[in-house]
Order: structure tokens, then sequence, then C-alpha cells
């Protein structure tokens, strides 16, 4: 079957990476949800334990042919659509909680991981194949060239960790990049809000939206801010309105974004 360009697919077809993806499912009943299962390299290993499975595919000509590559299997099912219009209550009812896995395309990475984290505790935690490129940005640290608002968005919903390196000769046709495996379990950053932390992340987006500015001039264009009151709001964090957003940890964040509510963020100054 040939993959669609449009949809960015690049099949997993190295059984062996299948297998030891499948092994960090350890216990064989767990529920699993997978997205986009492609031609079904993890699927078949999933399935096979009887745990209950769910494949979404969003390509029809794919959802066809993984209906009957999981017939064999009474407890598998294929969902035809996106997962972005789903949600983990329809697709495993009985399930208290899931683990999701996915080889994404690059171009769904940032969505699939947005609905993974949104789901909440539904989700235990996923096994998601991405981009190196784009795991670096999900680990990288304050001050590094990767390190962005993606960064500061997952640091404060979740802990990532990098399972192992996936090279390009495992997938058909053949990327130019390596990937890797990343296990991310949902969880908030300790002792914040919900409003807290997506204040934190649409601080951290406002003010990495243009790298190398000081902290103040980000925050200024950002929000829309006069230049005194965006140094005001950083002061009432205790920070340096002469640093760059680049630089900020996640408490820093989490100090500003504190700031910024009390200042009046939650009205829609934001």
């Amino acid at each position: 079957m040939r993959p669609s360009k449009r949809m960015g697919q690049n099949f997993l077809c190295d059984p062996r990476v299948a297998r030891r993806v499948a092994d960090l499912v350890e216990d064989p009943l767990e529920p699993v949800v997978e997205i986009g299962p492609g031609l079904g390299a993890l699927s078949r290993d999933l399935a096979s334990t009887g745990r209950p499975f769910v494949a979404v595919e969003l390509d029809l000509r794919l959802a066809e042919h993984m209906e009957k590559e999981l017939r064999p299997f009474p407890y598998a099912r294929v969902v035809r659509g996106d997962i972005l219009d789903r949600a983990v209550d329809a697709l495993i009812p009985e399930a208290r909680r899931v683990t999701v896995i996915g080889n994404l395309p690059y171009s769904i990475t940032t969505p699939a991981l947005e609905w993974i984290l949104g789901q909440k505790e539904r989700v235990g935690r996923a096994l998601l194949m991405v981009q190196r490129e784009f795991a670096e940005r999900l680990t990288a640290k304050p001050g590094s060239k990767e390190y962005g608002s993606i960064s500061v968005f997952v640091g404060l919903n979740a802990i990532v960790k990098n399972r192992f390196r996936v090279s390009p000769g495992a997938f058909y046709p053949r990327p130019d990049v390596d990937s890797t495996v990343l296990e991310v379990t949902p969880r908030p950053y300790p002792d914040t809000s919900a409003e807290e932390r997506e204040a934190a992340s649409r601080l951290a987006r406002a003010s990495m939206g243009t790298r190398r500015k000081t902290l103040a001039n980000a925050l200024a264009t950002g929000l829309g801010l006069a230049p005194g009151e965006a140094r005001v709001l950083i002061e009432g964090a205790m920070l340096e309105p002469g640093r760059r957003g680049e630089t900020l940890s996640l408490a820093e964040f989490v100090a500003l974004a504190r700031a910024w509510l009390a200042w009046g963020g939650a009205e829609g100054r934001l």
C-alpha cells in the first residue's frame, strides 16, 4: 500500500522496533489506544495479548486494511476518523485509564500531544515515536537552543523520558532524520492550578515569540502592554526584565503566571 505524502506517512516496518515498543507495555491486559496504526506493525503485537485495543485511523484505506488485520482478536477494533475528534471515554469507556501509542507524523505531533494531555487522568501514559528534533525540544533545558514554549507547556503538564532512538531504516519510506520513542506521563507541575499552568504556557509563547528579545520587550509586544506595565509585571514575579524568555525555568514561568493572574490577566488581558 502506497504511503500518503499529504498525510506525512512513514510506516514502521522493522519488527524488532515494533516488539521493543510493545514490550514497554508490560501488563498484557493494559488497555491501549493507538493513533494511526499504519500497516499494523505495532497493532498486531499489542492486540494479540487479548487486551482492550482501539486503533484510530484517519486514512480510510488503512482503516480497511487494519479491520482485516485485527479480525482474529476479539477485543480489538478500528475506529475510522481523526483522533483529535475523539475522547478516550468514548473509545474505551470501560477502562479507567489507558496507554496511548503512536508513530506520529511531524505535522500532527503537537496537536496529538495536546490531545493526550487534554484527556487528563484517562491517559496513564503515552509512548510516542517522534522526530528526534521534536523529542529534543520536549526535553530541552532553559537556555538551550531547543528550549521553547512547547518545552514549557509539556514540562508543566507531564514528565517526559527518552526511551530509545530509532534509525531511518526502520520506516518506509525512509525519512531523512532519526526518530525517538518518548514516554510521556501526564501530571500537573507540583502545587499549581490548571489556570496557573495555562497562564504560564501562554506567557511562555508570548515571551519566546521573538527570540533574543528581552523579557520586558517580548511581553510588551506579545501581551499588548506598555513597556512600563511589562516591567511592573516582571518585577512583581521577582524576575529581571532584561532577561530573555528562553532562559526562564518552569518555576519562574509559574511565578510570572501568578503575578499576571493577580494583576488581572484572568480577566482577558492575556
